[in-house]
C-alpha cells in the first residue's frame, strides 16, 4: 500500500468509526445501530481489491475492538471485517457494479456481521447473546446498510479514484 492509499482507508475508516459511536449509535431508531464501518470496508474493498479490502477490515475490526465502548474479546471483530473485506473485494466484477447489486452485498456483509458476531460470542461463552433478539437485529442492520450504501459507496469510490488519478499523474510528471 502506498502512503496516500494507507493515509486515506484510515481517515475515511477513523471518520467512519467516529459517526458511528457519536451520531448514529444515539439516533432514535429502531433495531441496531447503523454500522458505517462495515460499509465503508466494503467500498474500500471494493474499490482497492480483495488483499486492501482485508487489510482495511482487519485494522477496523483492531479499532472497534480496542476502542470504548468495547465489550467483547480483541480480535473477533477483526477476524469477521477480514473476511468482510477479502469477500467483498473478491465477489464483484468491476464491470458488473450496479446500484442493487452494491446495496445487496452491503447488506448481507452487515448481516453477515451481526449473525457471525453472535455465534462466536457465543461459542466463546458470553452470555450476552440474547437469539431471540439476533434475527430483528440483523435485519434492522441490513436495512440500515443498504440505506447508507447509496451514499457511502460512490463517496468512497470517489476519493479513491481521485487520490488514485493523482497518484497517476504525480507519476508521469518529470522530476
Amino acid at each position: 500500500m502506498r502512503l496516500r492509499q494507507i493515509l486515506l482507508c484510515t481517515g475515511l475508516l477513523l471518520v467512519a468509526y467516529l459517526i458511528q459511536v457519536t451520531l448514529l449509535a444515539r439516533l432514535p431508531i429502531p433495531g441496531a445501530t447503523p454500522d458505517l464501518v462495515v460499509v465503508t470496508i466494503v467500498a474500500l474493498a471494493l474499490a482497492y481489491g480483495p488483499v486492501t479490502g482485508a487489510v482495511c477490515g482487519f485494522v477496523a475490526g483492531l479499532i472497534i475492538s480496542a476502542a470504548p465502548p468495547a465489550d467483547g474479546p480483541i480480535g473477533v471483530s477483526a477476524l469477521l471485517y477480514l473476511i468482510v473485506g477479502a469477500v467483498t473485494g473478491a465477489v464483484i466484477d468491476p464491470r458488473d457494479r450496479t446500484v442493487p447489486l452494491l446495496s445487496g452485498i452491503v447488506g448481507l456483509a452487515a448481516g453477515g456481521v451481526v449473525l457471525a458476531t453472535a455465534a462466536f460470542s457465543a461459542l466463546l461463552g458470553s452470555d450476552r447473546v440474547v437469539w431471540s433478539n439476533v434475527p430483528a437485529i440483523a435485519l434492522s442492520s441490513v436495512i440500515y446498510a443498504v440505506i447508507l450504501a447509496p451514499f457511502v459507496v460512490p463517496l468512497v469510490d470517489y476519493l479513491v479514484r481521485k487520490a488514485t488519478v493523482e497518484l497517476a499523474v504525480n507519476a508521469r510528471s518529470p522530476r
